[in-house]
């Protein structure tokens, strides 16, 4: 298994600033929960979080990897912090334990590259298909 470190995300900004989700808690092994934050904002509730599980399944393998980023506001008469509506991405990964070696690259490429691509990020930005 992967040694879970702290992961370093290049940020939407204009000039892109890259920032650290933090390694909160590494998975304990199959079926067990990693946890990365980035701790910025006014609470913790707040934070953006990445959580990965991966375990067996009866075919092969499954990994499944959740992004959260929520948003905030304050409230205008106590001044405290609330956490607001929040957009979330679910990617569920599986890989049979027949699937051919010499293919695992292309795979891992085709895959990562996806989420490099402009229509993709637009699609995302506001979860509008393609048409």
């Amino acid at each position: 298994m992967p040694q879970a470190t702290n992961l370093v995300i290049p940020n939407g900004a204009t000039t892109p600033v890259n920032k650290t989700f933090e390694l909160i808690n590494p998975a304990a092994g199959d079926g067990g929960i990693t946890l990365w934050a980035l701790k910025e904002g006014p609470i913790s509730a707040v934070f953006p979080q990445i959580t990965a599980m991966a375990k067996r399944s009866p075919k092969g393998r499954n990994l499944k990897i959740k992004l959260v980023m929520p948003s905030s506001y304050s409230d205008s008469v106590t001044g405290l912090t609330n956490v607001g509506s929040r957009a979330e991405m679910n990617a569920t990964i599986s890989v049979p334990d027949d699937f051919p070696e010499t293919l695992k690259a292309d795979y891992v490429a085709f895959a990562t590259g996806l989420f490099q691509l402009a229509l993709v990020k637009t699609m995302m930005r506001d979860a509008y298909p393609a048409t």
